[in-house]
């Protein structure tokens, strides 16, 4: 920095994917230098007076908030609210990436190099590439989301009859969208709990029926085209009394491939990039991947 500022320097570098190692064929790890952070995670502005400065996030593109996430309390509810869509250019950026997702069945140094300018697009950051098969199925109704359903599972380790206030209703903890979400709990992991919900970066009745059309004969035909999503694992002891873990994504690109999968009845192939190793909200969990990369990962 004293070298840039003594020769006058105020441009910023350009961002650099490094350090690319692929550990098997549903697993490698990347770190993004100068990331630009368009897509990121951002605090809100703090409130006047607030004695939290650091509070509530949201998931961002290009600055402009997407999804609400919450507090990075740990005791806390883990809760999603689609404030906006991003606008065009979002799905232009993912478009960059489509030429080697039609069929992937696997991971490898040469795919994320050729990827290295969308990666960019990343908060700089070290990072996980998980190529997962996973169950999902589409939801649009709160009753049926793993939002609320998981109060159902409180209560029942509680020893409860699972009978809720009457203003407690499932809309309010429903994301305010349809999404894909995991067919049961990530089992075998350490959390009793580990949900799952892949949230939409563009309104799921704008899909066009020609594309997915599309998708839906190539996962007829036995192709793997693969969606693309923005990760993370957010660990909570809600109330400190009640353990569990949550496998979040937004996705980045194949809306159309996820929504062929699930009328398909077919585990949908899922990209999975998730930042790790960072106090900053989109902490990966290494541990949660891991567990999810046991249960999920691709075999090819």
């Amino acid at each position: 920095m004293r070298a840039a500022w003594a020769d006058g320097r105020t441009e910023r570098a350009p961002a650099a994917v490094r350090d690319l190692v692929v550990e098997s064929g549903a697993l490698a790890r990347f770190s993004v230098d100068e990331g630009a952070g368009r897509i990121r995670f951002a605090f809100d502005p703090p409130s006047p007076g607030s004695s939290w400065p650091r509070w509530d996030r949201c998931l961002t593109f290009d600055r402009k908030p997407l999804y609400r996430v919450g507090s990075v309390c740990d005791t806390c509810e883990l809760g999603l609210t689609l404030l906006d869509w991003p606008d065009d250019e979002a799905a232009r950026i993912a478009a960059r990436m489509r030429g080697r997702l039609a069929d992937l069945d696997r991971i490898d140094t040469t795919l994320l190099a050729e990827w290295s300018p969308v990666l960019g697009e990343l908060e700089t950051g070290h990072y996980r590439a998980l190529l997962l098969d996973l169950p999902l199925e589409p939801v649009a109704e709160p009753t049926r989301s793993w939002w609320y359903r998981r109060a159902a599972a409180r209560a029942e380790e509680d020893g409860d009859d699972g009978t809720r206030p009457e203003c407690d209703r499932p809309e309010d903890y429903w994301p305010g969208v349809a999404h894909f979400q995991l067919t049961a709990p990530v089992p075998g992991g350490r959390v009793p709990f580990t949900y799952g919900a892949l949230l939409p970066s563009q309104p799921p009745e704008a899909l066009d029926p020609a594309a997915f059309a599309r998708h839906a004969a190539a996962v007829a035909a036995g192709e793997r085209p693969a969606a693309v999503v923005l990760g993370w694992i957010d660990d909570r002891y809600v109330e400190a009394l009640h353990e569990e873990r949550w496998l979040v994504g937004a996705i980045l690109d194949g809306h159309h491939r996820l929504a062929a999968y699930a009328a398909a009845g077919m585990p949908a192939r899922v990209l999975l990039l998730a930042r790790v190793g960072e106090e900053s909200g989109a902490d990966g969990g290494l541990e949660g991947l891991a567990e999810v990369a046991a249960a999920y990962g691709c075999t090819g």
